[in-house]
């Protein structure tokens, strides 16, 4: 999944301070940019696996798990 670095950075405050899940995430980013994926969980956990790999952080640990 390719992502710019402004939506890296989105992805990391919705899920991480704000505590979003991985629906709302994708819904979020779909209202965002344009998408027709809507709330779907898979693809808010795909992106936020993307952003966080793009940060060199580990998807699996804190704080994005």
């Amino acid at each position: 999944m390719k992502l710019t670095s402004t939506q890296v950075a989105q992805i990391r405050v919705w899920r991480v301070d704000q505590e979003m899940t991985w629906r709302e995430v994708a819904r979020a980013a779909a209202d965002a940019w344009g998408s027709d994926h809507g709330g779907n969980q898979r693809v808010g956990e795909e992106l936020c696996r993307a952003a966080a790999l793009a940060l060199g952080e580990d998807p699996n640990a804190e704080p994005w798990n």
